[in-house]
């Protein structure tokens, strides 16, 4: 169940206010950044909820994330990190926390946006180059002895039979700094040292930690890294490599455009995106969905709503947003569809299932309907 896709932005570091003048303790250091969390707790009715966001920024004390659901101040709730692999889920514990502040968001209709503060404040987020004050707090919460030796056992099924950069879950090529971050953070959270109270753990970690140290001192190394990447992997050349980069910021570039809703940019933006990357459905859903804002290009976001998913049909946001497109065509059958398909992808997603209650309720059955070129051009077919 996704509820918001999430933007995939840097880490921007931001300093939260200064301490109230009651002499309260000064907060930790504020990061924006996207991870993926299960968040759960107590309806009004003492019916269990639970759902899947994404973050909107990250610091020890808490979060703050986009829910469907409007939340009481104060209310309990627990907080779940995922981390989603290729070979399946691996997550921290449930962290208990409260809603410290819930609102309606003014730029994402039909959502709220949930402030989270844990209870007893810890730095469980396992990001690249977190500010200097978290350290200061307990790096994660402490696994039980199960979920930490699957954990190690899924790290080691790369050590058998993946890459070294899968194992210490690094993209293809990345440089040395990169390679040094990532294995010191990873040594920190696995070395048998740090679980001393689990000593039936200590064999299996030995066993990570040597094949952690055996694929950083290969990264590490320029030579035995460029080797490596020749031998291993098949490695885009810098031109290719300088086209991705470029794809990726002009992608930015569009979702801070969107963000400002500045359809116009997002448009110039997601096209030459596309250019590298034609492939891409959920840039094409993107640059349909900008298109859709203006009459006299919907033709084309018809097109490209449609190209993205025919590219991926399990592009559940794709489906969504055509729909929506549909229905302010005043086509609501050739929305049905496509609210349907959104249901078989996430048989939860409400906003699917109730704008298909809403079209069953209030379509009339038609024995003729005006086109959808009539609709896209302003003008009902005779």
């Amino acid at each position: 169940m996704l509820l918001v896709e999430p933007l995939g932005c840097p880490s921007v570091k931001v300093q939260t206010p200064p301490p109230a003048a009651t002499g309260a303790k000064r907060r930790s250091t504020r990061v924006a950044h996207t991870i993926q969390v299960m968040v759960s707790w107590l309806g009004p009715k003492t019916e269990p909820l639970v759902e899947k966001a994404s973050t909107l920024s990250i610091n020890c004390h808490g979060c703050r994330y986009f829910s469907r659901y409007p939340q009481r101040k104060n209310s309990k709730l627990t907080v779940q990190v995922i981390d989603i692999k290729e070979d399946g889920k691996f997550s921290t514990s449930q962290i208990p926390a409260r809603v410290a502040w819930s609102r309606k968001s003014k730029r994402m209709a039909g959502l709220y946006q949930v402030g989270v503060e844990f209870e007893a404040p810890q730095n469980l987020w396992n990001v690249d180059d977190p500010p200097e004050d978290w350290e200061a707090f307990p790096i994660i919460a402490e696994q039980d002895p199960a979920s930490l030796l699957a954990e190690v056992e899924r790290l080691l099924s790369f050590a058998r039979t993946g890459t070294h950069y899968q194992l210490l879950e690094l993209s293809a090529g990345a440089d040395r700094s990169e390679v040094r971050r990532r294995f010191y953070q990873m040594a920190r959270r696995f070395h048998p040292d740090r679980h001393m109270d689990h000593p039936e753990c200590a064999p299996r970690l030995q066993v990570l930690m040597d094949a952690l140290a055996t694929a950083y001192k290969v990264l590490s190394n320029e030579e035995t890294k460029a080797r490596y990447d020749a031998e291993v992997l098949q490695i885009p050349g810098p031109e290719q490599q300088e086209l991705n980069r470029l794809a990726q910021q002009w992608l930015q570039n569009a979702q801070q455009c969107l963000v400002e809703k500045n359809y116009i940019g997002s448009i110039l933006w997601l096209r030459r995106a596309i250019e590298i990357e034609p492939k891409s459905s959920s840039h094409r859903a993107l640059l349909a969905g900008s298109l859709a804002q203006f009459p006299e290009y919907r033709r084309e976001a018809v097109e490209q709503f449609e190209k993205a998913i025919e590219l991926d049909p399990s592009n559940l946001n794709a489906h969504l947003r055509y729909a929506e497109m549909l229905e302010q065509l005043n086509v609501p059958w050739r929305a049905r569809p496509h609210y349907v398909r959104v249901l078989e992808l996430d048989m939860n997603h409400r906003e699917a299932r109730a704008r298909l209650k809403s079209l069953d309720a209030t379509t009339p059955r038609q024995s003729s309907r005006s086109s959808l070129l009539g609709r896209l051009t302003g003008r009902l077919s005779r």
